[in-house]
């Protein structure tokens, strides 16, 4: 008989194939889920290290969408050849960013009366969060 095995191909957590299932030990959430319970949204990015809001980021995604994608690919993917690769750019240069899009650099166009200075806020917490990945 073959033992049963998981969707990627790794042997299932106990069973006949290694014996009795063992129980996973568990870590106490502690002051965590305390102090996440309760602080305001507002000020959730603020004690959890991150930088942006979650809405803000969402807003530059969908900001990035409209006004950047074509060239600076969906999500930010591309082959970074042709156009600048924005998931390297680094985090801690948010005026490099502002002044790149505002008067433009290499090909890329200004985009000084295309955007807001909130859109181009958004914007930036999309880049400067690696798409919220780096929060």
């Amino acid at each position: 008989m073959i033992p049963p095995r998981s969707a990627c191909g790794a042997p299932p957590q106990g069973g006949a194939a290694s014996g009795p299932a063992k129980p996973v030990p568990r870590r106490p959430l502690g002051s965590a889920v305390v102090l996440l319970a309760i602080l305001p949204l507002s000020t959730l990015a603020q004690a959890t290290g991150g930088r942006f809001e979650a809405a803000q980021i969402e807003a530059g995604r969908e900001q990035f969408h409209r006004t950047c994608s074509q060239c600076h690919g969906r999500n930010m993917v591309n082959a970074g050849t042709t156009v600048y690769d924005l998931r390297k750019f680094p985090t801690d240069q948010a005026e490099r960013f502002h002044q790149s899009v505002v008067q433009g650099k290499g090909n890329m166009p200004s985009f000084k009366d295309a955007l807001t200075p909130e859109q181009l806020a958004v914007l930036w917490a999309y880049v400067g969060s690696r798409g919220g990945k780096e929060n």
